[in-house]
């Protein structure tokens, strides 16, 4: 049986992952979470973080998933993240049995369909798992056209590391396109 945390516990990982980084933080029990944060990383987040599942069929085999709801959205609803206020938004999964984050392109899933799942393959998250931080590439619809992103996954201690990476990867991305 796979292990679901509530939301308080996915937002307590991500924060205990980051430790001295964290200036204040949002009630645990909100989604999203949002974080205040000292340098080298950005001052303002606001964390969309799931659990991350990998349930048998209907996916490749040891293709793990989230499932893209937010707060206020309905069965039927298009949804969105909340970039207000200058925060940086991050889409998160976190794999409890491994203590693994994945870390998406959040710029990459706007008005999406309730309950949309968004996958990162068995070996990213293996490679999370042997203290690396792990890359996979994958090629999504995006606006009617095929958009290339990259998921990354890591350990807690290297959770900060892999949040520069993603708003690098995100940041380049957009100059270049």
């Amino acid at each position: 049986m796979q292990l679901k945390l509530k939301q308080s516990e996915l937002n307590k990982r991500f924060i205990f992952a980051l430790k001295d980084l964290v200036i204040s933080h949002n009630d645990v029990n909100k989604k999203p979470l949002e974080v205040d944060l000292k340098l080298p990383l950005p001052r303002k987040i606001r964390v969309y973080i799931f659990n991350t599942t990998y349930p048998p069929g209907g996916r490749s085999l040891g293709e793990h998933k989230i499932q893209l709801i937010v707060p206020g959205q309905d069965r039927g609803q298009r949804g969105s993240f909340d970039h207000s206020d200058g925060r940086i938004v991050l889409l998160c999964g976190y794999q409890p049995e491994l203590d693994v984050f994945i870390l998406w392109d959040a710029s990459l899933y706007h008005e999406f369909a309730f309950s949309r799942n968004v996958q990162v393959k068995a070996e990213t998250i293996i490679e999370g798992f042997a203290g690396k931080i792990g890359r996979q590439q994958r090629r999504i619809r995006h606006g009617g056209s095929i958009k290339n992103e990259i998921v990354l996954t890591a350990k807690a201690g290297l959770l900060s590391e892999a949040i520069l990476l993603r708003i690098s990867l995100t940041l380049n991305k957009l100059i270049n396109s």
